[in-house]
């Protein structure tokens, strides 16, 4: 018995679990496993799915608007307006992200993760294009005449060298790159049109990504505010993390013959920091903008200008409340405004409504807490005479007009728009653009000179013309130098 005996080798040390230590992930693999996983074409299409998926929610289920989310008291109050459609599920549904779906969490994740296999497939890619435009494949096999989708074979008296450099010159004549390989068999040449348009598709996945990042940019830093309301004369702060101050200093409006409006322009002013920034008549198709931030006219009607102090006689509010919204019935108008955690609602007779309870010269104030459904006060009000509902003292001071505004700020419409230019700029590379090649093979036979050309691009009426007629003139010039050939022998 020998006295030989198998051990076994102590680790290296770092070693993992006894193996080598070479077999550990350095950042490198893991990077690559990372590329390798984003660049899967399935990978891609789940993500594409999830994220029409998830759109698709945010077109089904109510967006909270831009406005509703300045502070946790108007985000509340907009869940409790949604309360009654979904119920037990309201607050899982907002937990989620369903109500804010454009700038959610998950939505978020899933145009990250998109972009970034758009950008995996397009960098795997890249090379390949950039390899097929700048070293071609220029050798192709005896057979590959035989089958090309576009071939032709015929025979000429014409010497190799003087039919080859026929081709090659008609080639070159009509806008085509020609690659000589002289490599053999006889005489070869790769010919193509367009060689850079494959690359259109890299511009199109580049285009979808700016668009997605233009759409996420101006959900996560852009705002819109569809009923923003100025009582003429009274100014009111923007919000939305903005210093702005806007104020519609006048209002006109006339109508046609039938009664329709037939044009509204507020003279609108806007202040930065308390100093005057811009001025402008603005009208539905004339917006002011200043800094992004864009003031649309969009409706208009009557306010009710209330004045409403403390129980120690301090002014706490001194503006409009437009009457914007009418009941079911439209006997009444109303509009509301908060006080610290009270809502405040001015409510007002409809343009010729009568037994109201309201007279012309009134309107009626309901008070309402967080706590129940049930008004904690409420009042009828004279023009003029102060009156005392709960803890304030509300007068109403006059009816003046209110032009009813969208303000927007949208910072990713720039990037949105240079991603649909770079969008058709791809897609005119690809569809208007085509790469056509064509393989050309001249050698001797007992014939004379046998000339072969195919190519195996898709069906192209356009390329197949001309793939046609480049037969029929270069091998008219091959004739007619047969033909002074004959006539000088």
């Amino acid at each position: 018995m020998s006295d030989d005996t198998l051990t076994t080798p102590e680790p290296t040390p770092g070693a993992i679990d006894g193996l080598d230590d070479q077999a550990a992930l350095t950042p490198g693999m893991v990077f690559g496993h990372i590329y390798a996983f984003l660049h899967n074409k399935v990978v891609g299409l789940v993500l594409i799915l999830a994220a029409g998926l998830l759109s698709l929610f945010g077109v089904l289920f109510p967006q909270m608007p831009s406005s509703a989310r300045a502070d946790a008291e108007s985000m509340a109050s907009w869940i409790e307006s949604v309360r009654p459609t979904f119920g037990g599920w309201t607050d899982i549904l907002n937990a989620i992200g369903f109500f804010t779906m454009f700038s959610s969490i998950p939505f978020l994740v899933v145009m990250a993760l998109l972009a970034a296999s758009i950008v995996a497939c397009t960098v795997h890619r890249l090379p390949v294009l950039w390899q097929a435009a700048k070293h071609p494949h220029t050798r192709v096999t005896a057979a590959f005449f035989d089958r090309a989708r576009l071939r032709s074979t015929f025979t000429t008296s014409a010497s190799p060298e003087a039919a080859f450099e026929i081709l090659c010159a008609d080639a070159r004549k009509h806008r085509m790159r020609v690659v000589v390989d002289d490599r053999g068999p006889g005489l070869n040449a790769y010919m193509d049109r367009n060689y850079w348009a494959p690359f259109g598709t890299a511009f199109a996945h580049a285009a979808f990504v700016t668009i997605m990042a233009g759409f996420v940019v101006s959900a996560l830093s852009g705002f819109r505010n569809e009923q923003f309301t100025l009582t003429i004369g009274f100014p009111r702060e923007v919000g939305n993390g903005t210093n702005l101050v806007a104020e519609a200093t006048a209002f006109q409006d006339s109508y046609y013959d039938n009664g329709s409006p037939k044009d509204y322009v507020a003279d609108l002013r806007v202040s930065d920091n308390g100093e005057q920034v811009a001025q402008q008549q603005v009208r539905v198709n004339s917006p002011l903008s200043y800094h992004g931030v864009m003031f649309h006219q969009a409706y208009f009607g009557v306010a009710a200008v209330m004045k409403i102090d403390d129980s120690s006689g301090a002014e706490v509010f001194h503006n409009g409340v437009a009457l914007e919204w009418a009941t079911p019935d439209k006997t009444l108008t109303y509009g509301r405004t908060t006080l610290g955690d009270q809502t405040i609602y001015v409510i007002g007779s409809a343009s010729g409504q009568t037994g109201t309870g309201i007279e012309p010269g009134q309107v009626r104030v309901e008070i309402y807490g967080t706590a129940n459904n049930e008004p904690i006060g409420k009042a009828v009000l004279d023009v003029g005479t102060p009156t005392t509902v709960g803890d304030h003292t509300f007068t109403f001071e006059r009816e003046q007009q209110f032009t009813g505004m969208i303000v927007k700020k949208d910072p990713g419409t720039p990037i949105v728009w240079s991603g649909f230019l770079l969008l058709v700029i791809g897609t005119c590379m690809t569809m208007f653009f085509r790469h056509h090649r064509m393989w050309v093979r001249v050698s001797g036979c007992d014939e004379g000179t046998l000339v072969r050309l195919g190519s195996p691009d898709r069906q192209d009426s356009g390329f197949t013309r001309f793939f046609t007629g480049m037969i029929m003139r270069t091998s008219g010039k091959m004739a007619h130098i047969e033909e002074r050939t004959n006539n000088a022998s």
